[in-house]
Parts: C-alpha cells; sequence; structure tokens
C-alpha cells in the first residue's frame, strides 16, 4: 500500500514538473486565435494585424481561424472546450463574454467559468450609418422619417454590439423597426449598401471606406466625444440624442485552466505590440482605441461589463432567445 501511494504521488509530482517545463518552453508551435466572426470584420482585422506584430516575439506563426455564427458562441464554444494549453485562444468581444449570457436561454459554454482572460485589446465605438438613397441627411431627419413609417424600416445586425446599440436608440427614441440578423458585419454592410437594409449601428473601421465614396451614409458616432476617424460626423448626443454612449470591445481569452506562466507570456507579448508606434497608426485609421490591460484588470473589466450588458439589454426589452 505504502508502494503504491508513493508511487501515486511520484505521478502527480512528475505530471506538476512536466508542466510547468512546459509552461517554460512555450510556445514551441503555431498558436491558434480563433476570432468569432467573419473575414473582413473588425474583429478579424485587428486579431491579424496583432498576429503579425507578436509573432517576432513569441517566435511563432499564429493562425487566425475565422468560427462566425449564433454571435459568436460558436467560436466560444469550441475554444472553451479546448485543451488549456496556450494553442488555442479566442478574440472574444463583448458579444462572447458579457453579452450572450443575456440573449441566449441556453449558451454551450459559461463566458465566466470557461475562459481566463489575457488582455483587452481595444474600445470599439460604432457609428449609425444609413443606405445613401435613403430620404435623410441627419439624425433628426432619420428619426421623423422612421417614426413616419412604424415597422417599415429595417436594420441589419451583426454582432451584439450592433443589436444594443439600436436597442439604445429605439429605446430613447421610440422607432419601431425590425432586425435581420447576419453571420457578421461585413455581409450585413453588403446588403445595406445594395438597398436591401435601411440602416445600421456597426463598426466603423468597416464602414469608413463606404462612408468615404458615398455609399453609405453617417448620421453619428455612439461615444460620447468625436472620433478622429470620422472627422466632421457628430456623436449621437451631440445630434439630438442626450446620454447617448456606447462602445463595443475585443481581447484575447485562454481556456480556463492555462497556466499562469503562459497566461503572463502570452499578455506580454500583445501588451508590447498593443503600446507599439505602428500599433497606434493601424488603430487610428480603423477607429479604435487600443487598450492593453492586465489579466487581472481585463478579468475585474469583463465582469463588470457583464453585468452592464445585462441591465443595458434589460431596460431594452431585449428577450432571450
Amino acid at each position: 500500500m505504502k508502494i503504491l501511494k508513493l508511487a501515486a504521488a511520484l505521478t502527480v509530482m512528475l505530471a506538476a514538473t512536466t508542466t510547468a517545463w512546459s509552461a517554460d518552453k512555450y510556445p514551441e508551435r503555431a498558436i491558434r486565435l480563433v476570432v468569432p466572426f467573419p473575414a473582413g470584420s473588425t474583429t478579424d482585422t485587428m486579431a491579424r494585424f496583432l498576429s503579425d506584430q507578436v509573432r517576432a516575439d513569441l517566435g511563432q506563426t499564429l493562425v487566425v481561424e475565422n468560427k462566425a455564427g449564433a454571435q459568436g458562441s460558436i467560436a466560444a464554444a469550441e475554444v472553451s472546450r479546448a485543451t488549456p494549453d496556450g494553442y488555442t485562444l479566442l478574440v472574444g468581444t463583448n458579444s462572447t463574454q458579457s453579452a450572450n449570457i443575456h440573449l441566449f436561454k441556453k449558451l454551450s459554454y459559461d463566458p465566466a467559468k470557461d475562459f481566463t482572460a489575457i488582455t483587452q485589446f481595444s474600445m470599439n465605438p460604432l457609428v449609425l450609418v444609413v443606405r445613401p438613397d435613403l430620404p435623410v441627411t441627419n439624425l433628426r431627419e432619420f428619426l421623423d422619417y422612421a417614426k413616419s413609417q412604424p415597422g417599415q424600416l429595417n436594420y441589419g445586425v451583426g454582432n451584439t454590439g450592433s443589436l444594443a446599440a439600436v436597442q439604445m436608440l429605439k429605446s430613447i427614441t421610440g422607432i419601431d423597426a425590425m432586425d435581420i440578423q447576419y453571420a457578421g458585419t461585413p455581409q450585413a454592410i453588403t446588403d445595406l449598401i445594395a438597398g436591401r437594409l435601411d440602416f445600421m449601428i456597426t463598426d466603423i473601421s468597416v464602414t469608413k471606406p463606404y462612408i468615404e465614396a458615398g455609399k453609405l451614409r453617417a448620421l453619428g458616432v455612439t461615444p460620447i466625444k468625436t472620433t478622429s476617424a470620422l472627422p466632421g460626423v457628430p456623436t449621437l448626443a451631440e445630434a439630438g440624442l442626450t446620454g447617448y454612449e456606447f462602445v463595443a470591445w475585443g481581447g484575447l481569452f485562454a481556456p480556463a485552466g492555462t497556466d499562469p506562466v503562459i497566461v503572463d507570456r502570452i499578455n506580454k507579448a500583445f501588451v508590447k505590440a498593443l503600446n507599439s508606434p505602428q500599433a497606434a497608426e493601424f488603430f487610428s485609421k480603423q477607429g479604435l482605441e487600443p487598450t492593453p490591460r492586465t489579466p487581472a484588470d481585463f478579468a475585474d473589466y469583463v465582469t463588470a461589463q457583464t453585468d452592464m450588458w445585462g441591465k443595458l439589454l434589460a431596460d431594452a426589452g431585449q428577450p432571450k432567445k
């Protein structure tokens, strides 16, 4: 019996030693970054940029994989079940980590228990855009037009940021419009430009080229302050919606149980990249704000955001699906 107990103890010690050794050697092969939205989305573009920036620091290739659908739940569920060894990570957002728990009656992962926060990437201001032939040129005209046709206008939803931002607009103004769900924002933008949708509140980074080309019309941005990415476009609060303020966010997560040594290694590499001049230029052009955090700070932020999203969606009258 003593021999068996000794053997068991040695096995545990060997496993712990092996894990520590593996963590110290991390990374020894390519790392997967699973993005919960399609190629061309803001989250995807940001993930690919940062992957290139940290490659030299980590000494390994980072492979970005898009797993779109169900407001990011498909990707998040996959990563939640992955081996917690640092080689499969989630580029999570307010959708996957804070909003979905309040949107779905049954969620195939637990945002709080199944993940370890690594670092925030960005704060993402949004913009209200309309199809170019909609007969409005500013927010007041848009609201008057929408109220004159209750229930007749439609809008695209590619992520929960878009959903909540429009729900807030509807709650404040009383307009009635129908949502059309998409796997991601790029597909919705395509339909908006083609005239199959009337409006959206969505990421500046994916709409800016079309706004500048005259294919979409911007009526207002969602932060409390104007953004240099869209000079001349007022905030929605400035345009008449007193108190309106909304931003989305994105960041990096590992499966729960990932060794803290590995989490710290990844955090340092991405924080360094986020603080670089290259990142400052990239994020500015995208209309984003780099927001690096420690794992502990990011975990606290996500917890607070989850509470905020619960209140926001409840106040907007958004039912669970």
